[in-house]
């Protein structure tokens, strides 16, 4: 009996850990697939390549998995061009996300008459 007890605990503990790798593994396939099929939705809708950047990150257990569109400074017009087309591409269980990042330099900074050296 304590054989038997001590085989399972070892199947166990390589069971386990591969089964959480499998699981894993799968959820990076479909986030693979949903990045693919978004990518080419926005070539098309581009018509061709472009500085916007389309990220896909896999849902885990206690997160839905994310879609991040972003693009630099000055391009916020290709997020804005793209983003119903992705928007009804996203499958269930996915976020949608949009990031914008502010101008490196402010602009109350760039209204200033910079200092002379000499």
């Amino acid at each position: 009996m304590d054989a038997v007890l001590a085989l399972l605990f070892i199947a166990a503990l390589i069971a386990g850990p591969l089964g959480v790798l499998a699981v894993r593994d799968r959820r990076r396939e479909s986030a693979e697939a949903v990045l693919a099929d978004i990518r080419a939705a926005v070539r098309r809708r581009l018509r061709g390549e472009s500085l916007l950047s389309v990220q896909v990150v896999p849902a885990t257990l206690t997160r839905p998995g994310r879609v991040v569109l972003s693009t630099p400074t000055g391009y916020e017009y290709l997020t804005k061009a793209v983003w119903t087309t992705v928007a009804r591409r996203v499958p269930a269980g996915y976020e949608l996300v949009v990031v914008t990042r502010p101008s490196p330099v402010a602009p109350e900074q760039s209204d200033r008459a910079l200092p002379r050296a000499a």
